[in-house]
């Protein structure tokens, strides 16, 4: 790992993180000199931060329809031609033995470090060379190939240049959405990026007299009184709104519709396992235990966390205090209605620095998916997050970056010489 005086290379990579280095190591295996820019002080930053530490590298059963952005053929395409089968056997290559659960794939050691530390030892056996704190400024199209500039005026010439800069995610760890700025100079259009995979902010009493609760929950999302999506899975409430993985698979379209200024509302059920008769039924018994000589809220102990009893009697417009025999159809219905529909208004997100992917980026519709080249700027070609491609929890974004980066990594060679 070293610093170099300007020269030319066969190929620039401009950023280091899991597509940049993706992209590098395709480009040197296929006989490429290449040269990675990266702003960090260290490659793959980023990876070191997913699933929770553990890196879920891919999924074994990628669907399609979990991701946003590019239309469906785009990513038909380059899945095609570099599948969850190859990042299993790609990293098994590089010695990642993969833990699988759920058809999830995380490395058997349970360390990102592990991820991070291989595809960073290909790049040393490879002698790609390593330009690190830097960020870059300027791509400019010279004859041939491509003119690089730095922020500190130091310049390099590439015959293709790999534009794997990230999003605006995570910026803590370097992502500051310059690969925007850098397409869109080049003629590229941009989707405006939002935050994604990340919390929202809530104005409700929930998040205030629950806050600190886990919760097994279904969550519907709605944006203008129209249903968008429904997830299961544990909700988190914090002081400032929701989190949770079904937060997080519902913040994308929460994101876009706060940006388009629309009523965004999640809708909380809390009795999840239960049909709509089961439900009905569970509720009738528990109303009527001990002879219906319990409060409300002591019929509700050993359903609900301590904490969620209070925001959801006060939802039902029902006192705490109440009999649970003196409850009659009305209120049995209101209370109902209140564990399984408990709509929370939706105010923000909770920032770029906060979201674990960013949505939006640079549009696919001017890429050739079978290589990720340009097709406005020959010799140019696109990797991971700063293209309009973002998926759910689960590996989906990390076998984005695999896929795009290995791909623009394999073709990027001999171009505009």
């Amino acid at each position: 790992m070293k610093n170099t005086s300007s020269r030319g290379y066969d190929v620039i990579v401009a950023g280091g993180g899991a597509a940049g280095m993706m992209a590098a190591i395709f480009a040197a295996r296929a006989g490429a000199s290449v040269l990675v820019i990266e702003f960090n002080d260290r490659l793959g930053k980023k990876i070191l931060a997913t699933g929770n530490g553990k890196c879920n590298y891919t999924n074994r059963a990628i669907d399609l329809h979990n991701y946003y952005g590019a239309d469906r053929a785009f990513l038909e395409q380059v899945f095609a031609a570099f599948s969850e089968q190859d990042t299993e056997d790609f990293f098994r290559g590089l010695g990642i033995e993969p833990y699988e659960q759920e058809g999830l794939l995380y490395p058997r050691s349970k360390q990102a470090k592990s991820v991070q530390e291989a595809l960073l030892q290909e790049i040393q056996r490879l002698s790609v060379t390593l330009v690190m704190e830097k960020q870059v400024k300027r791509i400019e199209m010279t004859d041939p190939g491509f003119l690089v500039t730095t922020a500190d005026k130091e310049t390099f010439t590439a015959g293709s240049v790999i534009l794997a800069c990230g999003g605006k995610a995570s910026a803590i760890r370097g992502s500051r959405g310059d690969g925007y700025y850098l397409a869109s100079c080049l003629g590229h259009e941009i989707a405006e990026p939002v935050p994604a995979l990340v919390q929202l902010h809530a104005a409700d009493p929930l998040v205030k007299m629950a806050a600190g609760v886990r919760a097994d929950a279904g969550i519907t999302t709605w944006i203008d009184d129209k249903k968008t999506a429904f997830w299961r899975g544990e909700l988190q409430i914090t002081d400032y709104g929701l989190s949770g993985i079904v937060v997080f698979q519902s913040s994308r379209l929460a994101a876009y519709g706060l940006l388009e200024k629309k009523d965004v509302c999640l809708e909380v059920d809390f009795l999840p396992e239960y049909a709509k008769t089961e439900a009905e039924g569970l509720l009738q018994r528990r109303l009527q235990m001990r002879e219906g000589n319990l409060t409300l809220e002591q019929s509700l102990q050993g359903l609900l966390h301590d904490k969620l009893i209070a925001p959801i009697l006060k939802r039902a417009g029902l006192s705490a205090e109440k009999l649970a025999g003196d409850c009659d159809k009305e209120d049995v219905t209101r209370l109902l209605a209140a564990l399984r529909h408990y709509v929370v208004k939706i105010t923000d997100t909770h920032g770029f620095s906060n979201a674990q992917v960013t949505a939006g980026g640079v549009k696919t519709d001017r890429i050739d998916p079978k290589t990720m080249e340009s097709e406005l700027v020959p010799g140019l070609f696109f990797a991971g997050e700063v293209l309009d491609v973002d998926g759910i929890c689960g590996g989906y974004n990390l076998q984005w970056a695999w896929s795009s980066g290995a791909l623009a990594g394999m073709h990027c060679i001999g171009k505009r010489k």
